[in-house]
């Protein structure tokens, strides 16, 4: 079953390397990849979830819930570690490589599709990593409008809305995050008033 959801090919060393590539197109063709993988591991455990509802097992003690922990076990042990996501959510541009707003923008909500999945599949692997989610919300600072294609900043913008979409999410089902600090409140009821 595991090697239907995140086969032996795609190990946690070569999603490492990839998100760790200098080329946007490695990565961003990583971090599609990963998030696949993800997204099917999240529909076989509620599978498995919802047949152990039905059977009325108990929470240690079925076999259904055994499966699906055993399930997340051999999961963590395929995925890259969360710190490697974290860096691949904070690159920045060469400054010597002029920007392309469209690539950043793309790689920036792959970067935070994959934190949200996480936090949605993997709440353990995110705790263990106590990451202050409270650092993403700098994202939602007014958007940047400087001169250029129109069509190209029509689809910046557009992908900036979906990273902020994705970094609601984390904050929602985040139970580390903290309300304190009159700049995280403000930022963060802007941020929903905004979406």
């Amino acid at each position: 079953m595991i090697e239907n959801i995140l086969p032996s090919v795609n190990t946690k060393h070569n999603f490492s390397k990839g998100l760790q590539s200098t080329s946007g197109l490695v990565q961003h063709c990583t971090a599609l990849a990963l998030s696949r993988c993800l997204v099917k591991y999240q529909a076989v455990r509620e599978q498995f979830r919802k047949v152990a509802l039905a059977l009325e097992e108990d929470e240690e003690d079925g076999q259904w819930n055994k499966r699906c922990n055993e399930l997340e076990r051999d999961v963590r042990r395929r995925v890259p570690e969360f710190q490697v996501l974290i860096a691949f959510s904070q690159q920045k541009n060469d400054p010597k490589i002029p920007s392309n707003p469209t690539k950043s923008a793309l790689l920036a909500e792959s970067a935070q599709r994959l934190l949200w999945l996480y936090q949605h599949c993997l709440p353990s692997v995110v705790a263990e990593a106590r990451f202050d989610v409270s650092k993403l919300l700098h994202t939602f600072s007014p958007e940047d409008t400087t001169e250029g294609d129109a069509d190209e900043h029509q689809s910046s913008f557009r992908l900036h809305r979906v990273q902020k979409l994705h970094i609601l999410g984390l904050l929602k089902e985040s139970d580390q995050f903290t309300w304190t600090g009159k700049i995280r409140m403000f930022s963060a009821f802007r941020c929903i008033a905004l979406y």
